[in-house]
Parts: structure tokens; C-alpha cells; sequence
């Protein structure tokens, strides 16, 4: 009578089996997160289609944006000048900002602030004591960390559009579309894409606050809950100068209980 090769006394064949099952699942775990990890890299670097419509010869009424993906952007160089004396000033009964005079504000006064230099990294130590090499060691390993931690977002000029979105929840007739372009550093590698946010204005205890209901870095689209789309629009918005004007502006902002974007106007409400 042949003997049973399934005879397994030290259990030796057992762990083996579950050695490799488990290695097995954790190959296709992380295969699977690297493969999502670099597909959503290549969205990121990949900027959304640009909507250039133009309006109807008859009607002069431009068409609707199309139901997918794209980026929408908004009138540049209107005189903001004179809206921006009337926030700055006593609230009134609501200023009316196009998104023109949005962008034409934007261009002058909205600022990146500078990227901060990377340190630079000191001389190594000479050669010749195991004291010396240690040293060289931990100043490599600084230099490393110095590269890792800087991870940054630069924004450029922002753009402003108010259009309807047929993306938008049903309830949001006219949606805000805030754009910027965005200058991605990690590792020395350099991404230039686009962020676009869009949304709109809901009641806080500093002003009016922006609440994106959707918002796309390149063709990625930016998980809206929990919170995290909102965190990272307030990220980019904190890359800014605080200039002086900027104060004024932000000072200027919590005087307005409210705000409402409508066709073709952003209005702010008096008190």
C-alpha cells in the first residue's frame, strides 16, 4: 500500500501553502494600487478638452457645453475697478461682479506666492574615518528628505466663468467654474496641468465660502467626500500672497452675508 503523500506532521506543507497564497494576494494588491497610482498620474498630467463655442449667427446665443469633461474659460480683462471701490466700500443692497471683471481683477491682483527655495545641500565630509562617512551618511539622507518634502502645487492667474453646467446637481441652475494653472513639483519631476473647481457660495461665519460640487486636477476628477475637494481648494487658495490688497479684499469679504452666482453675475449680498 503506497503511502500518503498528504502526510504532513510538522505542518511544513501547510505554511508553505499559506506563505504563497499570501504572497500571491499581496503581488496582485500591489499591482493593482501601482497600476491606479500611474493611471491617475497620467490624468493628472492629461488637461481636459478646451470648449471654445461660438454663438449662433441667428440667435447670437452661445450653445450649451457639452455634458463631459472640459474646461470652459471665462472672459478675460473687464474693468473691475469700479466694482471693486463699491466692495471695498459700506456694503450696499449687492454688487453684481461678472465673471470679466472677475478675470480682470485676477490679472492684476492675484498673485502666486514664490515657491520656497530648496535648501541647499552642505559640502560632504572627507573621506577617510568611519566618523567622516557616518556624517556623509546623515547629510545625504537630509538632502533626500528635503527633496521628498518638496511637494508642491504653484498656481498661476486663476480664471472665472459663471455658465450653467449641465454636470451641476439639479437644484444649481448657474455654477462658478474656478481655474488655475498648476505647476506640480515632486522628486524634481515638473507637471504643468489645470484645477478646475466648480460650485457655489454657501453661508459661513467669515463670508460667503465656495463649495466646489465637483472639482478635476487635469482629467482626474478630485473625490468630492469626505471634505477632501473642498481641503484642497482652500490649499491652493492659501498659496497666494497675502499682499495688502488681498487683506482688504478678504476683510472686505466677511461684510456679505451671502452670495449668489446667476447668469452671467456673481452677486454679493448686503447686510
Amino acid at each position: 500500500m503506497g503511502g500518503n503523500t498528504n502526510f504532513d506532521p510538522t505542518g511544513e506543507k501547510k505554511a508553505r501553502k499559506k506563505a504563497t497564497m499570501f504572497g500571491a494576494v499581496f503581488c496582485g494588491l500591489f499591482n493593482a494600487a501601482l497600476g491606479a497610482l500611474l493611471g491617475f498620474c497620467v490624468l493628472v498630467a492629461t488637461s481636459p478638452i478646451e470648449y471654445n463655442p461660438k454663438p449662433d449667427a441667428k440667435t447670437g446665443k452661445t450653445p450649451d457645453p457639452p455634458a463631459g469633461l472640459f474646461y470652459w474659460a471665462g472672459q478675460p480683462g473687464g474693468d473691475y475697478r469700479a466694482k471693486a471701490s463699491e466692495m471695498l466700500g459700506v456694503p450696499s443692497a449687492g454688487v453684481t461682479i461678472t465673471d470679466s471683471e472677475l478675470n480682470g481683477w485676477a490679472a492684476e491682483n492675484f498673485k502666486a506666492a514664490p515657491a520656497p527655495a530648496k535648501p541647499a545641500p552642505k559640502p560632504a565630509a572627507p573621506q577617510g574615518t568611519n566618523t567622516n562617512d557616518i556624517a556623509k551618511v546623515k547629510e545625504e539622507a537630509k538632502v533626500a528628505e528635503a527633496e521628498i518634502s518638496n511637494f508642491g502645487m504653484t498656481p498661476g492667474t486663476p480664471n472665472f466663468h459663471i455658465f450653467h453646467d449641465p454636470s451641476a446637481p439639479a437644484d444649481i441652475p448657474f455654477s462658478l467654474q474656478v481655474a488655475l494653472p498648476l505647476k506640480i513639483d515632486i522628486l524634481g519631476m515638473e507637471v504643468n496641468t489645470i484645477y478646475q473647481a466648480r460650485g457655489v457660495f454657501v453661508t459661513s461665519a467669515n463670508g460667503p465660502q465656495f463649495k466646489p460640487y465637483s472639482s478635476y486636477i487635469g482629467s482626474a476628477r478630485v473625490p468630492v467626500a469626505p471634505g477632501f475637494a473642498q481641503s484642497l481648494f482652500n490649499d491652493i487658495a492659501s498659496k497666494f500672497a497675502a499682499s495688502d490688497a488681498a487683506k482688504d479684499y478678504a476683510a472686505a469679504w466677511t461684510k456679505y452675508p451671502g452670495a449668489k452666482v446667476q447668469d452671467g453675475a456673481l452677486v454679493l449680498g448686503g447686510k
